[in-house]
């Protein structure tokens, strides 16, 4: 394991736990949303084997995009539209190494990564203005 991916790991469980302690409604569920995709994720390269993970993938980011479309029409939050857009990128990566059967390589890494870093980015922004808000419910 590499220096960035431990760090990656680390962010992974210290951000949505951060959410659950420190968060707001929206915040909670962003982050169990988070952490089931994550699990799920895991879970589905062990169980399958590899052979089916493109569609796996692609029916997790589908379900957490769905997820999370549904947090942004409920609380209307700017952080939540972050999470939209790296969700976008995410399934848009996912998508192109399934469509094109390409082995996934470092750029796969990289881009999952990146979008990983944002969606976390995103869920602690909402936990640090969650402070702020006075009123969550429109």
């Amino acid at each position: 394991m590499t220096a960035i991916e431990a760090i990656l790991f680390a962010l992974s469980a210290a951000v949505p736990l951060a959410a659950l302690v420190m968060g707001k409604t929206p915040e909670r569920l962003a982050s169990i949303i988070f952490v089931l995709a994550a699990l799920f994720t895991i879970l589905s390269g062990h169980f399958s084997g590899y052979q089916h993970i493109g569609i796996l993938l692609l029916t997790i980011d589908g379900l957490m995009a769905l997820s999370f479309l549904i947090l942004a029409i409920r609380y209307n939050y700017l952080w939540v539209a972050l999470l939209m857009g790296s969700m976008s990128a995410l399934f848009a990566v996912h998508a192109f190494y399934f469509m094109t059967h390409r082995p996934l390589d470092r750029t796969f890494a990289l881009a999952s990564n990146l979008a990983t870093v944002v969606l976390l980015a995103s869920l602690a922004i909402g936990v640090w203005t969650s402070r702020h808000r006075k009123d969550e419910w429109h």
